[in-house]
């Protein structure tokens, strides 16, 4: 959406995966049937733009939609609405570390210590839809970013028909730590698992997704979740007005007061 506004190709691929981590990590504990997905998505978007320092104005964000005005419009008021909660879905933990930047760095540390592999930049296509691919899984969840980097390179690699076994043994140091090794080669092993068991949807299922969703979101529905979500509300702020009572049965008040019988209090009434 935003690629030909961006400066830097690194920088829209890391707001990217920005985004996609807190809309993963927003419905871990939330559900699509009580906050839209594209609006969470939207959302997101627009948050890891601040927080990557990507100097784009709510206007110009709202203006890459293929909406009309007033579609955009409503598109940022709810944007606005939804960010507080967003922020507060994930803790205020704000700051994502992304695998393209440790990607970059594998590739630049190859070019620099591994002469056997005279041109690095071949895995780079590769490695790019490796990554692409990933995100659409748990992985981001699951492992941390430098080993989803190196999982990327080593799959090009693969791919490719390059043995990468003695950069790992030499340039990282675990020719002597087999143990290690076997165990970092199985967790890339595991995540390429991931991958290969991931099948996007076909599109008559996501038109039958896309119906149900809408019908959980349908303004009939909407006011009948207010209503019983004020219902609720009431219920608490009636349950917390009512008197308390101690062990003993008697009602306990504000402060450091003794208790007083909830029948002296009847009789004064």
């Amino acid at each position: 959406m935003f690629t030909s506004t961006f400066n830097s190709f690194l920088l829209f691929l890391k707001i990217k995966g920005t985004a996609c981590m807190y809309f993963k990590r927003f419905y871990l504990n939330n559900s699509v049937m009580e906050y839209h997905p594209r609006i969470i998505m939207l959302t997101c978007a627009f948050l890891a733009c601040k927080v990557d320092e990507f100097n784009v104005s709510s206007a110009q964000f709202v203006g890459n939609l293929r909406e009309s005005p007033v579609g955009q419009e409503k598109a940022l008021e709810q944007i606005l609405e939804y960010e507080l909660l967003l922020i507060q879905q994930l803790n205020f933990h704000l700051i994502v570390h992304n695998p393209y930047r440790p990607f970059e760095g594998i590739l630049i540390d190859l070019k620099t210590r591994y002469p056997l592999l005279e041109n690095p930049e071949v895995l780079r296509k590769t490695a790019d839809d490796f990554l692409s691919r990933v995100a659409l899984t748990d992985a981001y969840l699951l492992f941390t970013p430098s080993q989803i980097a190196l999982a990327a390179i080593l799959s090009s690699a693969s791919r490719a028909g390059i043995n990468m076994e003695s950069y790992l043994s030499e340039c990282f140091m675990l020719k002597e730590n087999r143990t290690f090794l076997a165990k970092l080669l199985e967790g890339m092993k595991s995540m390429k698992n991931l991958i290969k068991k991931y099948e996007l949807p076909r599109p008559e299922e996501v038109a039958s997704l896309k119906q149900k969703l809408e019908k959980c979101h349908s303004p009939e529905l909407s006011l009948n979740t207010n209503v019983k979500k004020r219902k609720i509300g009431e219920d608490d702020e009636y349950s917390s007005k009512k008197p308390k009572m101690d062990e003993n049965g008697l009602m306990k008040t504000l402060g450091t007061c003794e208790p007083i019988p909830v029948l002296t209090v009847l009789w004064h009434m």
